[in-house]
Order: C-alpha cells, then sequence, then structure tokens
C-alpha cells in the first residue's frame, strides 16, 4: 500500500467516524425521533390504547440514542487510547463492536500519521548517532537540498554501501508515529528520516506507516558512551501493581524499587503526572527499570537465513566436558528467544552431525526403554552434559529426518543405476538435494539437470532400498551463505589435505571423524584416527578407533589394501578413513599413493591435517571460520568442533548406552499428591505395606496371588510387587481426603461445553480455552500454548527469572507473555478468580510468602492421569475402574507436535515427558493384567493398544499386546509381534540386542 492511499484509507475512514458520530443525531432528529418531546401522558397514552405504529416508532427511536450513545462512547475510548499510545479499556459485553470500531479508529489514524509526506521542504540532516571507533559517522546521502517526499529517494541503493553505526532497539507502540518518536528520543521530530534509513529493510518501503510491536532501530545520541549503551527497560504497570513487585520481578530483588522509583521521577505520565511517592503508582503508567548490570552491549539482529552460518571455534587443548559458548552475542531464534546455551560445533554447518548424534542418542533411549521395569525410568544425562543434549535436539531433531530421507534417495539412485555415478560434491537445501558429479552422466528420475549438475526433491518417505549405501565417505564440510549444507565424497576425492589455519583444520577433522562414525549411510566405514580427536574415542569403539600416536596399525591396513588391489574385484570391507597429521610415518605416503593410483574401488580416503601436494584435495581453512575449496570454487562456512563440544558429544552418545533403570522421582512437595505419589502418580513405598505371600487382598489393585497373574498375562511377581503393594487404610483416607475435587474436575474435562480452560498432554499438545484468544496471542499460539505447559507443570510457581531462563527471553518479555496469557485465560466460571494470578496474589504468595506465577482451575490431562492413578491404587481393588478412566485420556504419545526448537526446558527439569510415556505404559499393564485375570480379552486388548500407542517402542506394552492376542486365539499374531518388535527388533545399524531379564523371565513363562 503507498502513502497516498494510507492517507485516502485514513480520510475515508474519518469521514465515516464523523458521519456516525455527529451524522446519525442530526438524521434522527431530523426524522423526529426525538423520545424526549413526548410528555409522560402521552407515553402513557400509548401504552394503554392499541398501538397505531407510535409506539413502535418510539421504541425504534429510543433503541436508536442508545446505540448511537454506545457507539459514540467506544469512539471516545478507542480515540484517547490512541492518543495516549495505552492500551484499551476492553469493556465487558461490546468485544465485537469495540473490535470493528477499533479498526476504524486505527484506520482514521493514517490520516494524521505524521511522516514524510506532509512534512515541509529543509536540508538535509546529518545523522547524529556516534560511529564505532575508526568508522566514519554515517550520514543519509549527499544532497544541497531535499524535501520530506524524497526520503524514499533519498535512501542508499542496495548497491551502494551501508556504513556501520551503533544502534538501539525501540518497540514501536499503539499511537507511535516516526515524527514522534524522532521527537521523543532523538530530541527532534525532523530526524524521523534517520529512523527511515536504518530500517529500511522493515519498513518496506512505507515509511509512514507503522504497526504497534514493530522493533525499530534508532541511532545513538552523541552523548552517549559507545561503549555503554543504556538499555534499561519499560513496565507499564498494571493494576495491583505495587513497586516492591515490580522491582522483585523486573530485578530480581524487592529491595531494588528505589532504583526504578529514582529512574522514572522525572518521566510525565499519560495522564500528566509524575511520580512522587514510591507507595502510589497509578496502572497505566510507565516506569523505568534500570539495567541489570549497568550497560550492556547493543546486539544487532541476526542476519535471516534458512539455518545459522556459525563459525567453528577454536580448539582448547585441555578439553573439559562442559564446552563455553564463544560467541559474544547470544544465539536469537526467530521468535527472539535467546538460545546462546547453543554449542556453535552443532548447529549451521554442524545440522548434519547433531542430527547423527541425535538418531544416535534416540536409539539408545529406546533400547533403555527395552530394559526398563515397570515402575522404573531410564536415568537422564548428567546436568554437565546439559547443553549438547538440549543442542542436538534443537538443531538436530529435524536433520535427523533430512539424513534419513537424502540416505534412502542416494540407495535408492545406487538401485536403479549400474554403477553409483561419480559424485564429489553434494549440495543440501531445505527441500533439495544437488549432486555435482565428477565426470558427465544421465541419471533417471527423480533427477533433473545437466551432465554434472542433478536434483531431486526431498521428500518424507522414499523408497527404502535394501543396497549399500553408494557414497559412505560422504561428509559434510561447511554451509553456503544462502544455508545449503555441502557435503564431501570423500572417497572421490582420495586423498585430501586440510590446510591453513591450524586450529580450525583440527576442528573440521574431528568433526569429519565425529559424523562417519555417526551417519547411517556409513555404518561399513572404519574410522582410523591416529595423533588427532582424543576426544571421540569412546563416541562408537566399533566405528571409530583411535590408536594415540601409535603408527602400527598402518602397515597391516596397507597390507590388506594391497591385497585388495591386487585381486582387483568385490566391494571394499570395511570402507577407511585415515584421519592423521601432515605425514608422521612415510607409510601414510603409501597409503596416498596406492589410493590415487588404484586400479579397482579402494575404498580408502587419506585426510591429513597440514601442509598438502599438488594431487591433493585442497581445503583451505581461515582463521575466522572459512572454508575455501578451489577445485569446487566454494567458500563456505567451516564445519568444526572444538575439543570441548567432541568431548560432550561422545559423552552424551556413550552414557545412553548404559540400560540401569533408576526409579521415578517423587513429586513436587508442594504438589496435591506430593506427600504421597511420585511423578507418574503412583503411591510411594513410604505410605504403602509389602505384599505378603499368597494373596493381596482387596487393598491391593491385584488381590490375587502373584503366580496366578504370572501364569496368565505377560508381567513377573516384580512387577506385581511394584505396580500393586497393599495400601494401609491411612493412606486411602489421605488420599480422598487431599483430592477431594478430582470427580469434579474429571467431568468438566469430558464436558465439551465446559468453560474451563483444557491442556491435552497426553497425545499432540494442545490447549482450548473458552475465550477467544486475542490477535497478539493467535499468531503465537505454539508459543504461548507451551507458556501454559511450562507454567501447568510447575504447580508451586514459577519466577519471571525461572521463564526468561526456560524461554531465553528478557524479564520485560516474560512480564508482557504472562500478562497476554492472562487476559487470554481470564477468571474461572467456578471461582471468580483469575486463571493465571498475579505473582502477589497466587497461592504461593499467599501460603509461602514467596511470589510466583501458578496456574488456577486449569485442567491438564495428565494431572487428572496422575490423580486418577494414584486414587485407583488407594483403593484398592475397587480403583481399577480409576485406571481405565485414566486411560481413557490418553490420544497419542504423549508430549507430540511441538513448538520447533522450543520445549527445551523440559530436558533442564524432570523430564515430565518421558514420565507421563512410562506411566501410560505401567497403567495399561495394571489393567491388561487385571483384564487378563478375569478374562475380560477386549478390555485387556484395549488398555495394551492405548500402551503402544503412547509408546511405540516401549517393550512391557507390546509383551502384553502379543500375549492378548495369544489368549484370544491368534497365536500366528502373537508370534509377528514378539518376532517383529521384540525377539528381532534393532533400534540401530548393529543386530538385535540380547533380550532383557524381565522379557527373558515373561517368555519363559510360555
Amino acid at each position: 500500500m503507498t502513502r497516498t492511499s494510507h492517507r485516502l484509507t485514513g480520510l475515508a475512514a474519518t469521514l465515516v467516524i464523523l458521519l456516525l458520530a455527529a451524522g446519525t443525531p442530526a438524521l434522527l432528529v431530523a426524522l423526529d425521533a426525538a423520545p424526549w418531546r413526548q410528555g409522560w401522558s402521552e407515553i402513557t397514552t400509548l401504552l394503554t390504547n392499541p398501538d397505531d405504529g407510535r409506539l413502535a416508532l418510539l421504541v425504534v427511536a429510543c433503541a436508536a440514542w442508545i446505540a448511537w450513545a454506545v457507539m459514540a462512547w467506544l469512539f471516545a475510548v478507542e480515540i484517547i487510547a490512541t492518543l495516549r499510545g495505552a492500551p484499551t479499556l476492553r469493556l465487558p459485553g461490546l468485544g465485537v463492536p469495540q473490535e470493528y470500531v477499533g479498526q476504524l479508529v486505527a484506520a482514521a489514524a493514517l490520516l494524521f500519521t505524521v511522516g514524510p509526506a506532509i512534512a515541509p521542504s529543509f536540508a538535509a540532516t546529518p545523522v547524529h548517532a556516534t560511529p564505532d571507533v575508526g568508522t566514519p559517522a554515517a550520514t543519509l546521502p549527499a544532497g544541497d537540498v531535499a524535501t520530506a517526499a524524497d526520503a524514499d529517494s533519498a535512501l542508499p541503493t542496495a548497491a551502494e554501501p551501508v556504513p556501520a553505526q551503533d544502534t538501539v532497539a525501540y518497540t514501536v507502540r499503539r499511537g507511535d508515529s516516526l515524527w514522534k518518536i524522532a521527537e521523543e528520543h532523538l530530541g527532534d521530530g525532523l530526524r524521523y528520516r534517520e529512523i527511515v534509513y536504518l530500517n529500511k529493510d522493515v519498513l518496506h518501503g512505507e515509511p509512514d506507516f507503522i504497526d504497534p510491536g514493530l522493533v525499530l532501530r534508532l541511532p545513538r545520541s552523541v552523548d552517549d558512551d559507545p561503549g555503554a549503551v543504556d538499555t534499561d527497560d519499560t513496565y507499564v504497570v498494571e493494576p495491583g501493581d505495587t513497586l516492591w513487585e515490580v522491582a522483585e520481578a523486573e530485578l530480581g530483588d524487592g529491595a531494588r524499587f528505589v532504583e526504578i522509583f529514582e529512574a522514572s521521577t522525572h518521566t510525565v505520565q499519560p495522564d500528566g503526572e509524575q511520580l512522587s511517592d514510591p507507595s502510589l503508582i497509578h496502572p497505566g503508567w510507565e516506569l523505568t527499570v534500570p539495567s541489570q548490570n549497568g550497560h550492556s552491549p547493543v546486539v544487532e539482529p541476526p542476519v535471516e537465513s534458512k539455518s545459522p552460518v556459525v563459525k567453528p571455534p577454536v580448539e582448547d587443548n585441555s578439553p573439559v566436558v562442559e564446552p563455553p559458548v564463544e560467541s559474544k552475542s547470544p544465539v536469537v531464534d526467530k521468535d527472539g528467544s535467546d538460545q546462546s546455551w547453543l554449542l556453535p560445533g552443532l548447529v549451521g554447518a554442524g545440522a548434519l552431525l547433531a542430527g547423527g548424534a541425535f538418531a544416535a542418542v534416540r536409539a539408545h533411549r529406546r533400547t533403555q526403554l527395552r530394559h526398563r521395569r515397570p515402575g522404573f525410568t531410564i536415568a537422564p544425562p548428567p546436568e554437565h552434559l546439559r547443553r549438547v543434549e538440549k543442542t542436538i535436539t534443537v538443531s538436530g531433531a529435524a536433520t535427523a529426518d533430512v539424513i534419513d530421507q537424502l540416505d534412502r534417495l542416494l540407495r535408492h539412485l545406487a538401485a536403479c543405476t549400474a554403477e553409483a555415478p561419480p559424485v564429489a560434491a553434494i549440495e543440501l537445501a531445505s527441500d533439495t538435494v544437488t549432486l555435482h558429479l565428477a565426470d558427465p552422466c544421465e541419471l533417471p528420475a527423480p533427477w533433473s539437470g545437466d551432465t554434472v549438475r542433478w536434483s531431486a526433491p526431498l521428500i518424507p518417505s522414499p523408497p527404502d532400498e535394501d543396497v549399500i549405501p553408494p557414497y559412505p565417505l560422504l561428509a559434510s564440510v561447511g554451509q553456503s551463505d544462502d544455508g545449503h549444507l555441502w557435503l564431501l565424497n570423500l572417497e572421490q576425492a582420495a586423498s585430501v589435505a586440510l590446510v591453513g589455519d591450524c586450529e580450525r583444520a583440527t576442528a573440521l577433522a574431528r568433526h569429519l571423524a565425529a559424523e562417519l562414525a555417526l551417519s547411517p549411510w556409513s555404518t561399513l566405514v572404519s574410522v582410523e584416527v591416529l595423533g588427532l580427536a582424543r576426544e571421540l574415542a569412546d563416541l562408537d569403539e566399533l566405528r571409530l578407533r583411535h590408536h594415540g600416536d601409535d603408527p602400527d596399525f598402518l602397515g597391516d591396513l596397507l597390507a590388506d589394501l594391497t591385497e585388495a588391489q591386487a585381486t582387483g574385484t568385490g566391494d571394499p570391507e570395511p570402507y577407511v578413513l585415515l584421519l592423521a597429521p601432515e605425514e608422521r610415518d612415510p607409510r601414510i605416503r603409501d597409503l596416498t599413493d596406492l589410493v590415487l593410483g588404484q586400479n579397482s574401488r579402494s575404498g580408502l580416503a587419506v585426510v591429513q591435517v597440514g601442509a598438502g601436494e599438488a594431487t591433493d584435495v585442497i581445503l583451505d581453512l581461515t582463521g575466522d571460520g572459512r572454508l575455501r575449496v578451489p577445485s569446487l570454487n566454494l567458500d563456505l562456512a567451516a564445519a568444526g568442533l572444538t575439543a570441548d563440544e567432541a568431548a560432550a558429544c561422545a559423552s552424551l552418545v556413550n552414557l545412553t548406552r548404559d540400560i540401569t533403570p533408576t526409579p521415578v522421582p517423587r513429586a513436587e512437595p508442594s504438589a496435591p499428591l506430593g506427600a504421597l505419589a511420585d511423578q507418574a502418580g503412583a503411591l510411594i513405598e513410604d505410605v504403602t505395606d509389602p505384599r505378603p505371600p499368597g494373596e493381596a487382598g482387596p487393598t491391593s489393585l491385584l488381590p490375587e496371588e502373584a503366580q496366578r497373574y504370572e501364569a496368565v498375562a505377560a508381567t513377573t511377581a516384580a512387577d506385581i510387587e511394584q505396580l500393586a503393594p497393599r495400601v494401609p487404610e491411612e493412606t486411602r483416607r489421605k488420599v480422598l481426603e487431599t483430592d477431594p475435587q478430582l470427580d469434579e474436575d474429571l467431568a468438566a474435562w469430558l464436558d465439551p461445553h465446559s468453560p474451563l480452560p483444557k491442556l491435552h498432554l497426553l497425545g499432540p499438545v494442545t490447549f482450548a480455552a473458552p475465550a477467544e484468544a486475542p490477535h497478539s496471542v493467535q499468531e503465537r499460539r505454539a508459543y504461548y500454548t507451551e507458556l501454559i505447559a511450562f507454567l501447568a507443570l510447575h504447580p508451586s510457581g514459577v519466577s519471571s527469572r525461572q521463564i526468561c531462563e526456560a524461554f531465553g527471553v528478557s524479564a520485560s518479555r516474560a512480564r508482557t507473555d504472562v500478562g497476554h496469557l492472562r487476559r487470554w485465560l481470564g477468571t474461572s466460571a467456578r471461582t471468580g478468580e483469575d486463571h493465571l494470578p498475579k505473582a502477589t496474589t497466587a497461592p504461593a504468595h499467599t501460603d509461602r510468602g514467596t511470589s510466583g506465577y501458578q496456574l488456577h482451575d486449569v485442567l491438564v490431562d495428565f494431572d487428572l492421569f496422575r490423580r486418577l492413578r494414584a486414587r485407583g491404587q488407594a483403593r484398592g481393588c475397587e480403583g481399577m475402574t480409576d485406571l481405565v478412566t485414566a486411560l481413557d485420556l490418553v490420544t497419542g504419545e504423549p508430549f507430540t507436535a511441538l513448538r520447533r526448537a522450543g520445549w527445551t526446558w523440559l530436558l533442564d527439569d524432570e523430564r515430565l515427558h518421558e514420565t507421563a510415556t512410562l506411566a501410560v505404559v505401567d497403567v495399561s499393564h495394571v489393567v491388561v493384567t487385571d483384564a487378563l485375570s478375569r478374562g475380560d480379552i477386549a478390555g485387556a486388548r484395549r488398555a495394551a493398544e492405548i500402551g503402544c500407542l503412547a509408546a511405540p517402542y516401549d517393550e512391557i506394552c507390546r509383551l502384553d499386546l502379543a500375549k492378548v492376542a495369544e489368549t484370544d486365539g491368534h497365536e500366528t499374531l502373537a508370534g509377528r509381534i514378539l518376532r517383529e518388535h521384540v525377539f528381532d527388533r534393532s533400534d540401530d545399524y548393529l543386530a538385535p540386542v540380547d533380550l532383557s531379564e524381565r522379557t527373558e523371565a515373561v517368555r519363559g513363562q510360555g
């Protein structure tokens, strides 16, 4: 939309407002629709006599005047709010008309938005921002005289260099214009052109129309110290706020309210008042919150790309498991979240390595589940590996799927061709893969292109051909500036030299070794490492062998390859990547000569760190993290792992091979059942009694003797002891008294017309609230759903600081998000209280004197599940119906359909997403065991299927499902379930693992 159309739109809206506000009463008076002219006696006559039409006209006239009065009031509210730049007071029951009135007023504001189109002519104003040291100050394009209408043409073109200058961020508020912003923050409204100049990409050629929420860069005042930019935040007072509360939430200490008071005393508030008494603040006032560390550096917005380009860090020769973050600027996600905990070597150019690590950890986790016993969980990685786990989760979860698609696509190509095309490099975009061939070749569909460059789309489920991967020595080396990842076929290159900056070259060598030890197409590769990458020794002992500084293995390798070349037939087994410093042993040059002169496929690639020969493929690395490959004319951001990152990655992958189960942690003490149950909802050992020999009696979920259940179900005596102990009467009484509202909450959950908000976690995550989400929430629903889940899973309450840490946002942003959420949730129809009380009125503050945000009267299926499980167990065999009801809450695999790059806080806490899954499996197992003992095949099958739905890789529910099929006479189906999902199942590239002790015991029972 052009500036002229903006003005015309504003003019039209203004005329409509005037017509409605002034024209309506004039029209009514002209039509003699004036009820006040009717006397009381005349009105009485109209009411007591048959209507001749005059009474109806009188009623219509009254309704018209009332409607006009309401409309005029709405216009007044919206106009005043727009002029003040404050949030509009939402009027109860008038949401729909107020929304339309607001849109009309907003459109009318276009006519009065001060911008270049109506400014007088003036000489070009120099930019006043203080330049960086050694950088000349930026000025607007030269010209003797420039009119305001020439602002667009005065902006620099794309071809002109844009000098760097210091800026500060400003978020546009309602009622702002560029003139107003320049006048308030730069001291002169005429300096709006500097804002236009600095934000030409953000304003999209429309500098006279800005939306609330838009972030602009403003020139920094010449009076500012270049090394210390003012980053004070502004906080808008809400009803009930105190300076102490604001200081506690924003600065972490209520006693620091004096700092906010002193910083805000000179601010003229929207009502014209100024802060003079720290105990008296009014809603709508703006408080200045000082920066918590005095001054903070300005962080320029990141360059937008499909995936971040990250420079590899410099190697540290004394590795520790917890790698430091080297980037001085935080990694910021597209929604503004700080992700500075990301390890640089596993994002951007290292994304494929992160995907391989993620796939390896996921496979190991699935194997751990196979060894889990009912009532236990799998141990989480230690805290010092938390950052690497979160990084591979965020960076690797998406690329793991891409790796699988690429692997299948290349194997399909090999199946469709007599000989695999000679690939030199592969370029991987978000939805396309491009092969760069060493020699001309014709490729079959779906490949398209010319003789040496062929492309094909990445599709979700390409054919899975049973052929050997054609390019087992394929590894990523860097990322282009357009976000594409580049992979080199090291086998085709044969001899590669990593030259240039030694630390960067060593980092790339570590990256190549780690990726080939984890990649699915490199399962036949043996990575032989000499004198480098000691940190990766434990990554995969079968695929990566570290020889320290001992070169003796080179003789055997040379002899094997020489013999293979003499025969000249067959595929190599294994393929070999030799990674070593520059010619530490003369046999390395012998191996290089052998592979360069091979007469049949040797399957060997030699990669050396140091000076290269003329016959080598050169990978030249610079100190600033760039990689140049002259033979392919590539200039990339180099991949690379620091010693610390490599050690952390290897430790995490190796640690998840441990199959030792661990007890489920107890619930939070402040939770309703915190003193009685664990996080999965099972009653803790302290409040239950062991099962006696023989029958347990009605105080147990499974009252008969354990041998009876072992004979009919896929269970063991240890399972029954763990899941169905006896419950004393005292515990039963405490559980029932602690949770008297369970049935009412359950009925509200099952009622589709219930006015209570509902959070679904036992399946794809969704949130439903009776009120329509505000526009600011609708566009960010996934983010706010995650925030609701964060609050719901911390029933003791969370501070704004905890929200900041979990979501990587500022304190003011956290409070803003909570405010939006509070307005969306509204008040409870049952209690009349806010679903999200203020920090000082939440139960945590009332009960324990600590401020925190807590949800009130919001229903959560996982919470209901745990409460039902606890009550069911407390009621003994009578409580089996509660467990069946709990399973009815499950709609799929818990905690799925999550916001991309979000939910990493689940890995910081008690890992409740994993607890939810195992809780469903354990409850399912109890229900299946009970149903089979009673001959209820249908009930047993349904419970087993729910368990498998929630946990596709858990072995307990698969054994249950097979037992149900066998009991129902479907022995062939039972056998197939056992073969495919238990006996012959492999979670990685290796053969099936040995059966767990529990599975062997169940199998032995027949």
